[in-house]
């Protein structure tokens, strides 16, 4: 019955053309709109190389220290006295990792003399970090323990900066002059996009060279300093324990003294949390989070489907004969109400593929800001860099069923209220057909 349904709805597709285009049109303009948030949003938090391991992924942005009897406080990330001492050693994780962030950093790479100075994007990790994530090693290998602990000058660089230094991939061994100083090269690999913004890198290196930004801040009892924590979970299920651990180390050391109060405010976070937290020394407020993404899909899908409406009402007029005439020979309101939202479905799907097209297309065209689009602090891209967006990325099982839910909603938001009441007219008047 349903295959009948959409032979008749084609053949109404054809016969009435320009209904049908606007129609098409209208919808997948809508969802296009929708799906460039959908695809965004996974993009941020699906895996994706070399962040792989997201679902079991926990991050750790921030350490608070208050001070309740003068109602002081100090926030920042965290010193690696803390790391060492209490992070590192956490048992439910299976790995613990530290990045450093450093806001001042404008590195060059020097090149030949005739090419000059290079601007490069540069990562302070520790050893750990090769292990969380999972990059795709193309010569060589990365830095080890011994070289972190030692604070030795080595590095590991993208194929792609490969390149340009030395015309080949085959990077291991080979030396580069990275602000001045001379480091080996310990492994290239395969470059990492942007949209991955734990790993994105053209040269990763040990933060244990970077001394000066390992002394702890003045204030915050000595805990703070320039590290963010990466949790791998042994399962996406253990997220939960290494959450509890880290709780209750502040517990102990909250219990240990009555002169400060340390807090996370509520990380480390699951990866997907982390994307919609807004302020590292605050809880997420996801009261505040889902007003603000309520508002924007009821607004790509409400007014939209009001417009369609009007469409479907103003058609619904038309065919009032053709219902009447059904209804004479004993077709009921729940059939007659199934075979016309199933020829709408039609349209709304052609819509939507068209909405799916149109989104694939504003994503690709405008890769470099549109996954900011959502951010409270976005950043710009290193001069001379892209937006690597994958094919993996864009054509996913996740998307589609996203536009086909999307298709759905908006087929009924449109049309089940201008039908509803086309159906419920007698068949006299539907006959005749008045207005």
């Amino acid at each position: 019955m349903i295959k009948v349904y959409f032979k008749q709805a084609w053949q109404m597709l054809k016969q009435n053309k320009l209904y049908s285009s606007v129609y098409i049109v209208g919808t997948g303009l809508a969802i296009a709109m929708t799906m460039v948030i959908a695809i965004v949003y996974y993009i941020k938090i699906a895996p994706i190389y070399p962040e792989n391991n997201r679902n079991r992924t926990l991050i750790a942005n921030s350490l608070r220290v208050n001070y309740p009897k003068t109602d002081g406080m100090s926030s920042s990330l965290f010193s690696y006295e803390f790391v060492k001492e209490h992070l590192y050693t956490m048992q439910s994780p299976e790995l613990v990792s530290a990045v450093m962030e450093v806001w001042d950093d404008h590195p060059f790479v020097e090149l030949d003399n005739e090419r000059g100075m290079l601007p490069v994007k540069v990562r302070y990790t520790d050893h750990n970090f090769w292990n969380v994530f999972s990059f795709d090693f193309i010569h060589g290998t990365s830095y080890t323990d011994t070289d972190f602990q030692s604070a030795i000058k080595t590095a590991v660089i993208s194929a792609s900066l490969a390149k340009t230094l030395f015309g080949t991939t085959e990077a291991e061994g080979k030396r580069m002059m990275l602000d001045g100083n001379d480091y080996r090269i310990s492994g290239a690999v395969r470059d990492v996009s942007l949209a991955t913004p734990l790993t994105y890198a053209q040269i990763w290196v040990p933060f244990t060279i970077r001394a000066e930004n390992l002394v702890p801040s003045k204030w915050g009892e000595g805990m703070l300093g320039a590290l963010k924590v990466i949790f791998l979970a042994k399962t996406a299920s253990d997220a939960p324990s290494v959450k509890a651990e880290a709780d209750e180390i502040l517990r102990k050391i909250n219990n240990s003294q009555d002169k400060y109060v340390l807090t996370m405010s509520g990380q480390p976070d699951v990866y997907w949390k982390s994307v919609f937290r807004q302020y590292n020394n605050m809880e997420i407020n996801w009261v505040e989070v889902i007003k603000t993404f309520g508002t924007i899909l009821l607004a790509l899908l409400i007014i939209p489907a009001v417009n369609l409406g009007g469409m479907v009402s103003s058609r619904m007029e038309k065919r009032l004969a053709e219902v009447g005439l059904r209804k004479a020979f004993g077709a009921s309101y729940r059939k007659l109400m199934h075979q016309i939202l199933t020829e709408n479905f039609l349209l709304t799907f052609l819509g939507g593929a068209v909405g799916l097209i149109i989104s694939y297309i504003l994503i690709y065209t405008s890769k470099n800001w549109v996954l900011t689009l959502f951010d409270r602090w976005p950043g710009t891209l290193p001069e001379g860099t892209d937006m690597t967006i994958t094919i993996g990325m864009l054509f996913n099982p996740a998307v589609f069923f996203t536009a086909l839910a999307v298709c759905f909603i908006l087929n009924l938001l449109s049309a089940i209220i201008p039908v509803h009441y086309g159906l419920k007219k007698g068949i006299v008047y539907s006959l005749s057909n008045n207005k």
